[in-house]
């Protein structure tokens, strides 16, 4: 084989293979368009029950619920998802920790998202009844922060109860045990209680604070990939959608999803869950503020160094909604 002709296979075999490179990336963007780090709340089991929320706008969303906000983040961090969702106090996390990448597009909920739920035989009606007694939520969690802006605004003190650090899992097997008189958390955990028998609510708090759950990604991400930000958004908008206007048919198939991840969740406790919290996705200067004013209370509690500046782009919303219809 003479030189010319060694070099013209050589340079064939070079395109051939930079076609398959190109082809692989494609086919592997296909097959996850968007890699989706959600949480355990609500409506996230029911985008995971309805994989229709995605294919209808031509999606494939790689969707994984982490068990906190904190690994949430860090995957969002490191690269290893695309968009992820997370509480106020995470997304002050997320923009101190990449603040020049960081961007909120959108929510997920808002409003009373945290409730104390109490024995369902006690006579409790206020944290008055609880002070000196045991109760629990979940150590550096939304519902401790939430609960410590409340004492600052009632007048009560962290060390007036006998907190237990209590994983989400084992608060309502703890409150059945008489291990603990009270427990505060984020829903469904309150509502399954309620379900159950074991408990009724003894308050919410969005009266307190919004505590949005925002919809974070990066700006590189955001800006290199709009198309499928924006039909991740509309997908998001039906979800919310559907929850308002057809919620026993949602719960069933946060039930179903639920069940495939082994947690057992009536129909009757998503229903509470979604007629108690706000699922909208649009959100607005009011819910920045809420976000910046946790920030504001974070740091005078020593919680963060620095308070961070928010960053966010609604027009991915706005093209969502033209996309809907």
């Amino acid at each position: 084989m003479n030189k010319k002709l060694v070099a013209v296979v050589a340079i064939v075999v070079i395109v051939i293979a930079s076609v398959a490179a190109w082809w692989f990336v494609q086919m592997s963007m296909q097959k996850a368009s968007i890699r989706y780090g959600g949480q355990y709340y609500p409506g996230e089991f029911l985008l995971s029950g309805r994989p229709e929320f995605w294919t209808k706008y031509g999606l494939t969303v790689q969707h994984t619920l982490f068990s906190s906000g904190a690994e949430n983040n860090e995957a969002l961090i490191a690269g290893k998802i695309d968009i992820n969702c997370g509480a106020d106090s995470k997304t002050i996390a997320i923009f101190n920790a990449i603040p020049n990448d960081a961007l909120i597009i959108g929510t997920v909920q808002r409003g009373n998202r945290y409730t104390t739920i109490i024995r369902a035989d006690s006579d409790y009606t206020s944290w008055d009844d609880l002070i000196g007694k045991k109760v629990a939520t979940r150590f550096g969690t939304g519902a401790e922060g939430v609960l410590r802006k409340y004492y600052a605004q009632a007048g009560y003190e962290w060390e007036d109860f006998d907190y237990v650090n209590l994983k989400i899992e084992d608060m309502v097997a703890a409150l059945d045990a008489g291990q603990i008189e009270a427990f505060t958390a984020w829903e469904p955990t309150p509502a399954i209680a309620e379900a159950q028998g074991v408990g009724k609510v003894l308050r919410t708090y969005g009266d307190i604070a919004l505590v949005p759950a925002s919809i974070h990604t990066t700006k590189e991400f955001a800006y290199n990939h709009r198309d499928l930000v924006v039909k991740f958004l509309a997908a998001q908008l039906d979800k919310a959608e559907m929850i308002k206007t057809a919620p026993e048919e949602a719960a069933q198939i946060a039930v179903d999803a639920a069940a495939q991840k082994g947690i057992d969740v009536s129909a009757g406790a998503f229903e509470t869950v979604f007629g108690r919290i706000n699922f909208q996705i649009e959100f607005n200067y009011t819910v920045i503020e809420a976000i910046n004013d946790t920030a504001q209370f974070l740091y005078e509690q020593g919680k963060i160094d620095k308070i961070p500046t928010l960053v966010y782009d609604q027009t991915f919303l706005d093209e969502a909604k033209e996309l809907r219809g």
